[in-house]
């Protein structure tokens, strides 16, 4: 049965956040349960529009955009990658490693049994770690560590399908629950791969930058219970995360402003008597008999560096 609600985390003039749940699709498409993620925006706001993508089964923190202008500027955000984005993951396994960061390209596979329909691509598809596919960058960090499950945080510095989920299968973590990248366990029934969007931080088109979280399933609290998997950690990653949120408003309030650009004078009124005064020179100005007036002196001429009367 698909959800039917998703609860609205912030609004601001040019954009919704969404606390996707799992089994519920961004947008439509060929079938795809409804009702959609958009499709509930649109019923708060006509004009939604879609800037991002959640998996289905992935749960959290989900943009959409409530004008064109908030579509236009938050899609060329994602495209330049200042959007901060952070993840969660209960994984299989226990890892030897605090950080890592996973530098490795990915190529997507169609899955041959799927038709494709001519000029689009297979509906569905994995991603495979392969030198001639992009770049894609994953910083891990582990926040806690129970009996055979560990739970991590992930920041996507590009934005690639299932990168996240490809990356911790290629380290040897895969995802519980995440069968598509080798996880040997299932999760939950309400959500079957254990991912979670906690948190997100972008640049307002109204101005300024927003910080969003939220909180994981329910369900994740048993899971982790029942194997001795604390997630005290949730909260001291949250921590982290607004604290960024907090230094980058204070810095802003803080930053001193531009020093004045000098303001060119204006000119003065003509002098009274007699020719304009040269301007000064660093050189000393030579002795001698005046220059002869050259032949065609009433055309204009640029200025001198040197001194000399000023082009008119």
């Amino acid at each position: 049965m698909s959800p039917q609600t998703a609860p609205l985390l912030a609004r601001g003039e040019h954009f919704l956040v969404f606390n996707k749940p799992a089994g519920m699709t961004v947008v439509s498409g060929r079938g795809v349960p409804r009702p959609t993620l958009l499709d509930l925006a649109i019923e708060l706001v006509p004009a939604a529009r879609p800037v991002h993508r959640l998996d289905k089964p992935t749960t959290g923190c989900t943009v959409i955009a409530s004008t064109l202008y908030g579509q236009q500027t938050l899609s060329d955000a994602f495209r330049r990658h200042i959007i901060d984005k952070r993840y969660v993951a209960i994984v299989e396994g226990v890892p030897t490693w605090t950080n890592l960061a996973v530098d490795a390209r990915l190529a997507r596979v169609d899955d041959p049994d799927v038709p494709k329909m001519a000029g689009k691509k297979a509906p569905l598809a994995i991603q495979t770690v392969d030198d001639s596919g992009v770049r894609a960058l994953t910083r891990l960090r582990v926040l806690a560590k129970g009996q055979g499950y560990s739970l991590i945080e992930a920041r996507p510095e590009t934005g690639r399908m299932h990168q996240i989920r490809c990356h911790l299968a290629h380290v040897g973590h895969p995802i519980a629950g995440d069968a598509l990248y080798g996880a040997k366990g299932p999760f939950l029934v309400e959500q079957e791969v254990a991912l979670h969007a906690f948190g997100i931080s972008f640049p307002r088109p109204e101005g300024g930058r927003a910080f969003v979280t939220a909180p994981v399933p329910d369900g994740w609290w048993t899971f982790a219970a029942e194997r001795h998997l604390g997630l005290g950690g949730l909260e001291e990653a949250k921590t982290s995360f607004m604290a960024k949120a907090a230094s980058s408003a204070l810095a802003k309030q803080t930053k001193a402003p531009p020093p004045p650009q000098p303001r060119r004078p204006l000119p003065g009124p003509p002098p009274k008597h007699g020719r304009a005064t040269p301007p000064s020179s660093s050189k000393p100005s030579s002795s001698g008999p005046p220059r002869s007036k050259p032949a065609g002196a009433g055309a204009r001429s640029a200025p001198s560096h040197r001194g000399g009367r000023p082009g008119r």
